[in-house]
């Protein structure tokens, strides 16, 4: 018998107990005999923080648009009369889904549900978040490709050179057609999913021309417009010359000259520097055909010197100072903005007479060659606390007492309170160049449980993925034909890993949840070219899914990694340009950008070995001054702050934004 869905039966049903419909979080409506004319979308609109939804055993042929659960996270419709998945697209935030024992249903719709909700990672009792990101975007990329190419041959011919929308739109509907029919990818079973992608894929691409058309029209107009601004500013340069307005527009911003072309002939011999700097490194890193060691990718200080910051430091090279903070004092973080030419960076002299003082808690020696208390060789390379699985209620105080660090062929698990090394694993001929953590969420026995994954990469190549609380090393990914340079896990979508190379690329993995007897499945998502050897990468805290910086040797620049787009390899979408620092007694521009960090969703910090300071810029006050036309842009420097005068490169910059 079926029962009328009503206000007063959602209160009954749903937990927990409350009298504000807005307050429920789950409901079980299932073996109602329900109708999905019975699922009123203004009744469970009210529901605004539901997030699991359970009708299963019903007789439900679809679940109707518009029920506005927009944090719905766990729907379970099985055993209904399900005609269509479609409909489900409006739950954008659905991770898990149970849509078994549907009749109508067929393998094509199990394609069709992983595609249209993004955020999906489990499908009928299985994960299957690694098969999604594959379906979403590398199965995408390969059928575009089939689409693109269907166009070239069979309609591109049958526009003018100089198209009308109307023109685009008559052939794109056609093309459209015609595509679907013709375009062959995958299995025969699933040629019902693979027609319905066609048709989106197709639309979209003539879409893509119509914007492109209106694009030209656009920049024809405003390149009019420009010539005829170009005349007047003229006029206009010179009377601001005269006033001396426009040279400075504050103390936090990039000085700017007041003449077009004299500012104009300044940014290019910037470039030009740029250029010539990034050259010279190049010639000298093809002579180098091996990488052998990090080491022999510093900067070129010379056989002497280096020996003897070798002598000076050995023996502090493979020691980890855990430090307690014995003193706090205020810091005068005051600095003289910068302002960005083609100048020297003035050296600066201390100002800080007061600083925190720092005392060590424990020194450690655990990554010597079999354990030799003599060796002073094998370097130490990184160190990143392991994530707190239990949330904490103090923003930025979320990792534990446990450090995982990296140099020679060991990975060491620290316990910082105590100084033991609770585990140790070796990977003998390896040489581990960069680590970093990711949290895994797993279900066991219908109970979500949290695994803290580190992902090591060196010398070979490879990323060893390792259970920290088993010490256990449970995959590996052969990411790259050179060493590893460093990796980055994003925080928003904990299994894609960036693994950045000596092969100047930066490669973007899927890395997918391991189950229970630790099988899992790796895909590879995007490949980004890098013009250097990339040493440290941030996704932007406030576009994760969009954009990457990475400190480079030969700079520090961006790319656009959203993963909607069709190319699966990705040029540098942006160069931020820095203030050049010439050192006294060299000719030599120093362009290497070793480390940087986000201290908010902001502000990024960046340093450069051998400069003597470490910028503070903005992230998007710099993205204001972006034009596409132009990858080239100056850094937003807010602050200039002093830093040691080290030749050392490679010392890590790190930020607790809390």
């Amino acid at each position: 018998m079926t029962k009328i869905i009503t206000k007063e039966l959602l209160f009954e049903k749903g937990i927990p107990k409350h009298s504000n419909l807005g307050q429920v979080k789950k409901i079980n409506l299932s073996n109602l005999n329900l109708k999905a004319s019975d699922l009123d979308p203004k009744l469970f609109s009210q529901l605004r923080k539901l997030e699991e939804l359970d009708v299963s055993q019903n007789l439900l042929t679809e679940i109707p648009n518009n029920l506005g659960l927009v944090n719905l996270k766990l729907l379970n419709c099985a055993n209904n009369n399900m005609e269509q998945v479609t409909s489900l697209n409006q739950f954008e935030n659905l991770e898990d889904l149970n849509c078994e024992d549907n009749l109508h249903l067929t393998i094509c719709d199990t394609y069709k549900v992983m595609y249209l909700l993004p955020n999906l990672q489990r499908l009928n009792g299985k994960d299957i978040t690694s098969s999604a990101n594959h379906l979403r975007f590398v199965n995408s990329r390969h059928l575009m490709s089939h689409v693109t190419t269907f166009w070239e041959k069979n309609y591109k011919a049958q526009l003018s050179e100089s198209p009308t929308a109307a023109e685009i739109s008559a052939v794109g509907k056609d093309f459209v057609r015609s595509a679907v029919a013709e375009v062959k990818y995958g299995p025969n079973s699933l040629s019902e999913f693979t027609k319905w992608r066609v048709e989106m894929l197709a639309a979209e691409f003539v879409a893509s021309l119509q914007q492109h058309e209106n694009q030209i029209s656009s920049d024809s107009e405003w390149s009019e417009n420009e010539d005829e601004d170009d005349n007047e500013a003229n006029h206009t340069d010179v009377l601001q010359s005269s006033s001396g307005r426009n040279v400075m527009s504050s103390g936090s911003s990039i000085a700017l000259s007041s003449s077009r072309n004299t500012g104009l002939q300044a940014a290019q011999d910037i470039a030009k520097s740029a250029k010539q700097g990034i050259s010279g490194r190049t010639e000298g890193s093809q002579n180098d055909t091996e990488v052998t060691s990090r080491k022999s990718m510093r900067i070129q200080l010379g056989k002497e010197r280096q020996t003897a910051l070798m002598a000076n430091h050995s023996k502090k090279d493979n020691s980890v100072a855990v430090k307690k903070e014995a003193r706090t004092t205020k810091r005068d973080c005051s600095a003289t903005p910068v302002a960005v030419s083609k100048e020297s960076t003035p050296r600066k002299k201390s100002k800080y007479k007061n600083s925190v003082v720092l005392e060590p808690l424990h020194f450690l020696q655990s990554h010597s060659k079999d354990n030799n208390p003599e060796d002073f060789s094998t370097q130490l390379w990184a160190c990143a606390f392991e994530p707190e699985v239990k949330n904490s209620q103090i923003p930025g105080l979320q990792s534990s007492r446990t450090v995982a660090t990296c140099g020679g062929d060991s990975v060491c698990f620290i316990d910082c309170e105590t100084g033991i090394v609770h585990h140790k694993y070796k990977s003998i001929g390896e040489e581990f160049f960069s680590l970093a953590w990711t949290t895994l969420t797993v279900i066991d026995k219908d109970q979500k449980k949290k695994l803290n994954i580190l992902a090591v990469g060196g010398r070979m190549g490879d990323v060893k993925l390792i259970h920290a609380k088993v010490n256990y090393c449970y995959g590996k990914i052969k990411a790259h034909k050179k060493s590893i340079s460093t990796l980055c896990f994003c925080p928003k979508r904990e299994t894609f890993l960036f693994t950045g190379s000596y092969d100047n690329t930066i490669v973007l993995w899927d890395i997918g949840v391991p189950d229970c007897d630790y099988n899992f499945r790796v895909s590879q998502l995007l490949v980004l070219n890098v013009c250097s050897t990339p040493l440290k990468m941030s996704l932007v805290p406030t576009c994760p899914n969009q954009y990457l910086v990475a400190a480079c040797e030969g700079g520090c620049f961006a790319w656009d990694i959203t993963l909607t787009k069709h190319e699966g390899k990705r040029n540098i979408e942006m160069e931020f340009l820095f203030p050049i620092y010439n050192k006294e007694d060299d000719n030599t521009d120093y362009h290497i950008v070793d480390s940087l960090a986000f201290c908010n969703n902001d502000l990024v910090a960046s340093k450069s070995s051998m400069q003597g300071s470490i910028y503070l810029w903005s992230w998007s006050q710099t993205l204001k001054r972006w034009k596409k036309q132009n990858k080239k842009v100056h850094a937003e420097i807010l602050r200039e702050m002093e830093w040691s005068n080290a030749e050392q490169p490679y010392i890590a910059l790190a930020a607790c934004p809390g």
